[in-house]
């Protein structure tokens, strides 16, 4: 699965996190011991090195803001969360590679302290607690809010003498993020950890919650009366947007219900599209991305509208407004993808109910999509 404009996958890179607490590949030099522990007052404490022989610390303090940068579909603290400490430990020294930069949270919430993390490990659901233990239990979940409430996530519960730890763990396959949060005290009997993970899901991060109003609820500027594309534009309300582009052979006029400042350019997800029949603007239709990851884009009188795992390009035919392809992917429970191929005005290989072998056609159509020119709207001041 693609997944265009929240990172660039050049390929899972094995790296070495021993020092930001992955389980795997876990060096000892002899000269040079790096430890991760648990304070006794639940806190757990960021790399020490036992001796320091000229290798850096590779944590290091950062802000919420600069967190939600490098995670890009970050969760949020809890509410009541106090003390927060933001930090992140560097992953590797190559500008692409995965594992990305490992983002680490601790805060105080009802008498405890927590620790959560999240990274970009691509294609691989890692464990990134840094909590080794023999566990005493452990088991499966499915979070609420997080992946539509479809979100699987593992549970596990150390038990000692002295110390109890619960961690829990999911992976958001859309986007190849793994996260982790976890806690101990010394009795933590009747608590669910799983609550709190559900408390951390942003909405606001979720692709398309910018999105407008869904197409059936979605009304179009009356054009009544309009003889220009000019008039159109005079009757559009402050903060939205309009562009110029030519889709198929036709020059179109494309509404935008608003935009989004990206580099300083106005970009955006959605539009209403005219075009002149008989010297007069005519409503093609609307359409609309599945979030401000995928501003639509345009090359070669093609309109790409795009989303996580969906890809449209449109043109124009017969004077209207139809789909040239399309590839989509849907999941089942278990995370196995079923990839589908259409297009109104070719065969393309696909059975009766639109499907495919694979996910070449999608890519095809991400790479395509890749390579269109965002458009820049111009944005309505009143």
């Amino acid at each position: 699965m693609k997944r265009l404009l929240v990172f660039a996958m050049a390929g899972v890179m094995a790296v070495s996190m021993a020092a930001c607490g992955r389980k795997e590949d876990v060096t000892v030099e002899e000269e040079t011991v790096q430890q991760e522990s648990v304070h006794e007052d639940g806190q757990q404490a960021q790399t020490e090195e036992q001796q320091t022989a000229g290798i850096a610390n590779p944590w290091s303090d950062i802000t919420e803001e600069t967190a939600n940068t490098i995670v890009p579909k970050l969760f949020k603290l809890p509410e009541g969360a106090t003390n927060a400490g933001w930090s992140k430990c560097d992953a590797s020294d190559g500008e692409d590679s995965l594992p990305g930069d490992l983002v680490q949270v601790t805060f105080d919430l009802d008498g405890l302290n927590y620790t959560a993390r999240a990274q970009i490990t691509g294609d691989s659901y890692d464990d990134i607690s840094g909590m080794n233990y023999e566990w005493t239990a452990t088991d499966e979940c499915i979070l609420a809010g997080w992946g539509d409430g479809n979100m699987k996530g593992n549970t596990y519960r150390y038990i000692g003498e002295d110390e109890t730890v619960d961690v829990i763990t999911w992976y958001d396959i859309e986007v190849g993020i793994s996260y982790s949060l976890s806690t101990q005290a010394e009795d933590l009997d009747g608590f669910d950890i799983q609550a709190v993970a559900e408390q951390m899901y942003d909405e606001t991060k979720a692709f398309g919650y910018y999105a407008p109003l869904p197409e059936d609820e979605h009304q179009s500027v009356d054009i009544t009366g309009c003889d220009t594309f000019t008039q159109i534009v005079d009757k559009l309300d402050d903060g939205m947007g309009y562009a110029n582009v030519t889709i198929g052979n036709e020059d179109v006029l494309l509404v935008a219900s608003g935009t989004f400042d990206e580099d300083g350019k106005a970009e955006a997800i959605d539009a209403d599209i005219y075009k002149y029949t008989d010297g007069v603007p005519e409503y093609l239709g609307y359409v609309q991305c599945g979030g401000t990851a995928y501003p639509l884009g345009v090359k070669d009188g093609i309109l790409y509208v795009g989303g996580n795992h969906f890809i449209t390009g449109y043109t124009i035919a017969a004077g209207g407004l139809v789909i040239d392809e399309e590839a989509w992917e849907t999941f089942d429970s278990e995370g196995q993808a079923t990839y589908y191929h259409s297009s109104d005005l070719r065969d393309v290989g696909a059975d009766d109910n639109g499907q495919v072998s694979d996910d070449s056609a999608l890519n095809s159509m991400y790479d395509a999509y890749s390579n269109s020119e965002i458009i820049e709207f111009a944005v309505v001041v009143k």
